[in-house]
């Protein structure tokens, strides 16, 4: 059965432990309220029926602010536009976050959809570049020194990257840049990010310090996956007619907490507790993640609705769920894009259409193989090259040195397969602190050669950037990448196909 497969492929993922940086060196933040205004930049990275959920939460989020008191000119939304007017839609035109909720699409104005939500005209529209981004209103964060500014992000992540619908992925060097850039810009008083992604403390661990006076929650930490929530099958369940997930279960906590607390009294502190909680499943992390702060923790003793919106003072009902556990029935992000090709599969009513739709989910599973197989290939040949086993030998003495720091992972002598699938799978040691990989610019560099010599990473192909990170650490070329990728044979897609 669907929910038994999916359940077992949920449970082969390894959670590690939550992890939230001192902040005994923190300095005490002035009290008082702000002078200036709040600005708002709302992002879905993905496009596709499957990946409903993103665009739902964003559209949600959108309303909250709204609700807050945040004007429309000051709230950015961009996302890729394609879920309401989807022709399997069964309430067209309408979007909804969660089972009975209401329509979250309704009256959200989208300033940048389609082939122009890209990384680059994220970053763009975040620095207030206006003369750099493409768009359907033009808006960018016009924040000035006195502002504080808002930013939520949903979609897929990997280590050290987002998704985005369009484009290259967003590498964490060049959000780090953009940020920088807009604080000696004096571009915000505050800034408060929430991350919906997989693997998405990698996007900020050793990156973000606290100087900044920039405040980041993240949906899992930097090895993890985050968790789809209102699925069909799973409780709550949405609508029959709906073969998607509804929200993201990170995303719906902080939102629906949002709905119901009186944010000027609630804290960012409180609310991450409380999502941390929610999302936790009440501190088990079976089919959870580990929310993490990064970066001015100060800023979390400062209500909410500083950032969300000071007209959200609750609604008198309960700004935590009284059973978290009963929302606690998720899907791994990554397995969520198959939940629909599943139900298909179910739902068929005929052999013709049994057969397309087991016709359709063999190919995602194929595809997906396909990747597993072609980067433990590329590791292998990688491995057989004297030059590589050097630089390893160089950086850890021998291999089973690695094995030790790596926590005894059962890596044995040789370029054997244990030693292939530390290098795939698990981030190889590096001192506490230290970012993902020390060259930015190499990864990109593999992340090219693996597109041009195989295919474009799609939102399951992107978590082997960690694959990459790896061979970055060890000092492997990209070029050396792409002379032993999928053998050489030419790419069979594109950049500027849309990763869905």
């Amino acid at each position: 059965m669907v929910a038994t497969h999916i359940a077992c492929l949920t449970l082969l993922l390894g959670l590690v432990a939550a992890y939230r940086p001192s902040i005994d060196s923190v300095l005490q933040r002035p009290t008082g309220k702000f002078k200036g205004e709040i600005w708002a930049l709302l992002v879905a990275g993905s496009g596709g029926w499957g990946n409903y959920r993103h665009q739902a939460d964003v559209c949600h989020a959108y309303q909250i602010l709204r609700h807050g008191g945040l004007p429309e000119e000051n709230i950015v939304v961009m996302m890729a536009d394609d879920i309401a007017t989807y022709p399997g839609n069964p309430h067209p035109h309408q979007i909804f976050n969660r089972p009975g909720g209401i329509d979250v699409y309704e009256g959200v104005p989208v300033d940048y959809r389609g082939p122009d939500v890209t990384a680059e005209n994220f970053l763009s529209v975040l620095s207030g570049q206006e003369p750099a981004v493409i768009g359907t209103s033009g808006k960018v964060i016009k924040s000035g020194p006195e502002d504080r500014v808002f930013v939520f992000y949903a979609d897929h992540g990997a280590p050290g990257i987002l998704g985005m619908p369009s484009g290259p992925f967003l590498y964490a060097d060049q959000l780090m840049d953009t940020l920088r850039a807009k604080a000696q810009n004096s571009g915000f008083a505050d800034m408060v990010l929430y991350i919906e992604a997989c693997e998405a403390g990698s996007m900020f661990e050793g990156m973000l310090d606290d100087s900044l006076d920039i405040y980041v929650t993240t949906a899992a930490n930097a090895h993890e996956s985050s968790w789809a929530t209102y699925c069909p099958g799973m409780r709550p369940a949405p609508a029959a007619e709906f073969t998607t997930c509804l929200g993201d279960l990170y995303s719906v906590s902080w939102m629906e907490n949002s709905d119901h607390a009186n944010l000027l009294k609630e804290t960012l502190e409180k609310q991450f507790e409380v999502v941390k909680q929610r999302t936790s499943r009440n501190g088990s992390y079976i089919q959870g993640s580990h929310v993490l702060q990064f970066g001015s923790l100060s800023i979390d003793e400062e209500p909410a609705g500083d950032y969300l919106g000071e007209a959200n003072t609750g609604d008198g009902g309960s700004d935590i769920p009284e059973d978290p556990a009963a929302y606690a029935e998720t899907i791994s992000q990554r397995e969520a894009e198959l939940l629909p090709l599943y139900l298909a599969v179910q739902a068929a009513s005929n052999g013709l259409e049994s057969q397309q739709a087991s016709a359709a989910l063999q190919e995602a599973l194929d595809a997906r193989s396909s990747v597993d197989q072609g980067v433990r290939q590329a590791v292998r040949a990688l491995l057989a090259q004297p030059s590589v086993m050097y630089l390893l030998q160089e950086q850890y003495g021998d291999v089973q040195n690695l094995e030790e720091a790596s926590g005894g992972l059962g890596v044995s002598g040789g370029a054997g397969e244990p030693l292939i699938e530390l290098l795939v799978s698990e981030p190889l040691p590096r001192a506490e602190g230290q970012p993902l990989v020390k060259d930015w610019d190499c990864l990109r560099g593999m992340v090219a050669a693996w597109e041009a010599s195989c295919s474009t990473l799609d939102q399951y192909g992107m978590q082997y950037t960690r694959t990459f990170a790896n061979l970055c650490n060890i000092g492997i070329l990209s070029e050396q990448l792409g002379e032993v990728a999928c053998a050489g044979k030419p790419a069979r897609m594109l950049h500027s196909q849309v990763k869905n």
